[in-house]
């Protein structure tokens, strides 16, 4: 694989070389490198773009909107063997698509360590096993773990969590008040004073660049502070998407709504994939196999603190 061929031959990564981060070549990367138009000579454009100013988030534009200007540049790839590469690329992309196996906590599974995606596999004896995907995928580089354990008795661990907890609220009327949680205007005063941050930081990168222009300071220096403040707004900015979304959370995760999940729940004879998104943002699986449930609602992660006991395997 040209994955291996690379960190076995310690070939750095942008990462290493921009940022002298400790990083190793992972498939996606590589897969987007060989997608990437640049290399035979083209230049796309407005590929993304932020919903506005205030929403700082970054949303893909669609094809239509892109920005394609060929010839821009000198090719370093042959165009024929470019395209060659793409049409493998896509039948890649479908025989991988084609699922073999569905099961019920389909893309909820995260490694707690390395926060990448936990696979179920069947193995040949029809048991079912959970692997960490970046240990799979990178076993030599010693990234992770595999995480493994049997994942037929996870799901059993977490409907019966899940079906004990919404009987206690549906039967006792447990109330799902929150103390001590930020309000509203709490929220918005920090979202005001992070975007008043992030326009200093961006006036500064202006002023800064016409300090440079003007032989103020010298390229080396404007080089300097143009990665600190880059790597900060790129910071504030996240900071910024992730009160927003608390923020939003906070209008809508009423009392009323969860009631109405819980009694759904409680009617059916067994979940679908689909009504256990509803319920769950993510599963988190420990390299210790305990295993912390957060649910997309925050009043119930505050009710009932994770990580849960009920849901660790004993060896």
């Amino acid at each position: 694989m040209i994955k291996d061929y690379l960190n076995n031959n310690n070939i750095p990564t942008a990462s290493q070389i921009r940022y002298n981060k400790a990083t190793f070549w992972e498939n996606k990367t590589i897969k987007n490198i060989l997608k990437n138009e640049i290399y035979i000579g083209v230049t796309v454009q407005n590929k993304r773009s932020r919903i506005n100013y205030k929403n700082r988030k970054i949303r893909p534009n669609p094809k239509e909107q892109w920005n394609i200007v060929e010839n821009t540049h000198e090719p370093i790839i042959d165009k024929k063997i470019f395209y060659k590469v793409q049409k493998m690329v896509m039948v890649q992309n479908y025989n991988r698509n084609e699922k073999k196996h569905h099961f019920l906590l389909d893309g909820l599974l995260i490694c707690y360590e390395c926060k990448h995606k936990i696979g179920v596999r069947a193995r040949k004896n029809g048991r079912l096993d959970m692997i960490c995907n970046n240990y799979r995928r990178n076993s030599k580089l010693g990234l992770c773990t595999s995480h493994g354990f049997n994942y037929e008795e996870l799901e059993e661990q977490v409907l019966a969590y899940i079906k004990t907890l919404f009987m206690n609220i549906d039967n006792k009327k447990i109330e799902l008040n929150i103390k001590n949680r930020k309000s509203i205007y709490d929220y918005k005063k920090m979202l005001n004073k992070l975007e008043c941050e992030i326009k200093l930081a961006n006036d500064n990168l202006d002023k800064m660049y016409l300090d440079k222009l003007n032989s103020k300071i010298s390229e080396q220096m404007y080089n300097r502070l143009f990665e600190k403040l880059t790597n900060e707004i790129k910071e504030k900015e996240n900071n910024y998407i992730e009160l927003e979304e608390k923020q939003d959370n906070l209008k809508t995760d009423d009392n009323k709504k969860i009631k109405e999940i819980v009694k759904q729940f409680l009617l059916l004879e067994k979940p679908t994939s689909e009504f256990m998104k509803v319920i769950i943002n993510r599963i988190e699986i420990h390299q210790d196999k305990q295993v912390d449930i957060i649910f997309n609602f925050q009043k119930l992660n505050r009710l009932e603190k994770v990580p849960t006991k009920e849901l660790k395997k004993h060896q």
